[in-house]
């Protein structure tokens, strides 16, 4: 944001420079205001539609105690929601699927990663996930924010983790945010990234995980990327 107030000023001096030699004064062009994105309205569109997209892969995982870069390719699906139930209630749920296969220590093998969500029916709040080792249900339904801008962030909330759905055993906590980045220009997409923190039973951060995404002005979203980072290593996903 201050390179482009630098770049405003710029301009304006130039104006009032050239006008000087015309007689006359001309008040410079006041710039754009900044546009405002609905992100709920594009939550619910992505829930409705899905997304696909061919992906990249790379990072670092344990090979015998030793640290070991590896790069792959694959295939990120995240199909239109379905009918479902959650904690009891009605919802809607989305599986995203990353598969695909990675090189790691000149060894070849297959890589595979899915997460279920389930969204309000009736406006698309976030309710939680599941995934094959847990049961994480939000405090409160997380609305998202209906209008957003380049340079805004804040708290969505907070997820609970269980084992399962019985909801007996603790695991910790989720907490989600997200921050936007400014667009290139009025009318290109906005960027928003989602941020994840996932907290274990001792309140001690155990893992970070980022998904990326751009948002038209038509509440459109794409995904451009995801990453997660643990004590076992990271990944990072990139859209083609």
């Amino acid at each position: 944001m201050q390179g482009a107030s630098r770049t405003y000023l710029a301009v304006c001096f130039t104006i009032l420079t050239s006008a000087c030699g015309g007689g006359g004064y001309h008040a410079p062009a006041m710039p754009p205001p900044a546009a405002n994105f609905d992100l709920q309205a594009g939550m619910a569109e992505t829930v409705t539609n899905g997304l696909k997209s061919n992906v990249t892969l790379s990072g670092t995982v344990m090979v015998n105690g030793v640290s070991t870069a590896f790069t792959g390719s694959g295939t990120f699906t995240r199909p239109p929601a379905v009918s479902a139930t959650f904690n009891g209630t009605a919802a809607m749920s989305q599986t995203t699927t990353v598969t695909g296969s990675i090189m790691a220590a000149g060894q070849t093998s297959p890589y595979s990663t899915s997460v279920t969500d389930y969204y309000a029916s009736s406006d698309s709040a976030f309710l939680g996930e599941v995934s094959a080792s847990e049961y994480d249900v939000a405090q409160s339904p997380i609305v998202f924010p209906t209008m957003i801008m380049g340079g805004s962030s804040g708290m969505l909330g907070t997820l609970s983790r269980y084992t399962d759905s019985t909801m007996s055993v603790s695991l910790g906590m989720v907490q989600i945010s997200y921050s936007t980045l400014t667009p290139v220009d009025t009318g290109s997409p906005i960027g928003i990234v989602v941020t994840a923190q996932i907290y274990n039973a001792q309140n001690t951060l155990i893992e970070t995980d980022v998904t990326n995404y751009t948002m038209s002005s038509s509440n459109v979203i794409s995904v451009s990327g995801a990453s997660a980072q643990n004590q076992s290593g990271m990944v990072t996903i990139t859209v083609q």
